[in-house]
């Protein structure tokens, strides 16, 4: 008995031994996957610490090993960025793929856009993305008046097609006449045209929450005060009441969803964090007290600096209606101050777009961001570590650490020593898989 179970033993092990042989040969011999890259520069965003010389070795979609030198197969595929600066992945935590305001105001331009329409120019803005760089982004409600992002988001994750990794609101939620509403057309057209999603009281605010989950939403977005690009609504007031802005948190936490709000007066902005919202987008009038706050609850802070950059400056040519640019003017007196409280009170920063602009100007919103807060350092974290935080994705992204998903960027020179340079990237890598390499 005991030769026998001996010699099974011995079979055993060798049919284990042969497996492991047979699945290093196949590593080896498959050339997609196993890939170094070498890195002139590669920036420690955790650390703050800019490594020379470095080795990336990637293995199907994780990073295997980092170091001068690493062990890799004779046939592993080499990628030469030796004059280059890599660094991890970069995200866009408020993003908008079906918006297009070239010549036309909100309320002109999204209730003739069918949904089919808008999941073909979502693929089209959010591979622009991507290739710029940015591997992971959040779309914080679209005027969509279905769920065309959400399908987006899993023929991506699908592998139909390229882009970045996505987390999604599908809609914003809006009170009747706020941001997220049409409220330019007239009140006795044969048909009422709203917007896409309108709730008003708590009854129909939690049913909101609810029907968002039930269709494949991440994320909540709740328009908390009126917006600039909107018509006829008030960016310095609350959207909803206390109780309203309550029952959306508290919907949203109990199943296990985050919840953000668009807010540009501080009185929105208070009453989001103090019902306990994950994030505020823009914050743009934003008061110490709140701020303080902020800090206190660990509130996300996407300030979305560049889009008001390029509304003054289209403003200036006429571009943009008078009552938009009034608007935006009065939000960005203010702005800056608010981003220089937040950094001040320990708020963590994420990057944010709100592309209303062509979708290849979205990586600018780092250079926005580094005029107001001269730390470069911070700017980058911005735009990856502290996103992936706030999605709780940091197990998988946000560092380039063994381990971790293999989302990789370059650029020439190094952002650190001057952010606009990374407005200038020329390879990306994404879960493994080459996107672009100029």
């Amino acid at each position: 008995m005991t030769g026998d179970f001996d010699s099974v033993r011995l079979v055993s092990l060798a049919a284990l031994l042969l497996g492991l042989l047979a699945a290093a040969s196949a590593v080896s011999q498959d050339g997609g996957s196993a890939t170094v890259v070498h890195c002139g520069k590669l920036l420690d965003v955790e650390a703050r610490d800019v490594l020379a010389d470095q080795r990336i070795l990637v293995v199907d979609d994780r990073i295997a090993a980092i170091g001068r030198s690493v062990e890799a197969p004779g046939d592993a595929t080499r990628i030469d960025l030796s004059n280059h600066t890599c660094m991890p992945g970069l995200m866009d935590m408020h993003t908008h793929l079906f918006i297009d305001l070239t010549g036309r105001t909100l309320d002109e331009s999204a209730p003739t856009q069918s949904s089919a329409y808008n999941v073909l120019m979502g693929l089209r803005n959010a591979q622009t993305l991507l290739s710029i760089g940015l591997t992971t982004i959040r779309v914080p409600g679209d005027m969509d008046y279905h769920y065309a992002n959400v399908e987006l988001r899993d023929a991506i994750e699908r592998g139909w097609y390229q882009g970045p990794r996505m987390k999604v609101a599908p809609h914003t939620i809006s009170p009747l006449g706020g941001h997220g509403d049409f409220n330019s057309y007239a009140p006795d057209l044969p048909h009422q045209v709203t917007g896409p999603f309108i709730a008003d009281g708590v009854d129909e605010v939690r049913r909101a929450v609810r029907r968002e989950i039930k269709y494949g939403a991440d994320w909540i977005k709740v328009m908390a005060s009126g917006g600039v690009m909107s018509q006829h609504d008030d960016p310095e007031v609350a959207a909803y009441t206390a109780e309203e802005f309550r029952a959306f948190a508290e919907e949203a936490h109990r199943h296990g969803k985050k919840i953000t709000a668009h807010a540009h007066g501080d009185a929105g902005i208070r009453a989001a964090v103090e019902a306990g919202f994950d994030s505020i987008e823009h914050g743009t009038m934003m008061k110490e007290e709140t701020a303080r706050l902020m800090a206190e609850k660990g509130t996300y802070y996407v300030p979305t600096l560049y889009v008001l950059d390029w509304i003054l400056e289209r403003g200036a040519t006429g571009g943009i209606t008078a009552d938009n640019l009034a608007k935006a003017e009065l939000v960005a007196s203010q702005h800056s101050n608010s981003v220089k409280m937040a950094v001040e009170r320990g708020v963590n920063l994420i990057i944010g777009s709100d592309p209303i602009f062509p979708m290849e100007e979205a990586i600018r919103e780092f250079t926005s961001l580094a005029r107001r807060v001269p730390d470069n350092w911070l700017v980058l974290r911005a735009g990856t570590i502290n996103p992936a935080r706030m999605l709780g994705l940091e197990d998988e992204i946000g560092t380039l650490t063994v381990g971790k998903q293999a989302d990789i960027v370059a650029s020439p020179e190094n952002p650190i020593d001057r952010m606009q340079n990374i407005e200038n990237v020329t390879f990306v890598m994404k879960g493994g898989v080459v996107v672009r390499n100029d």
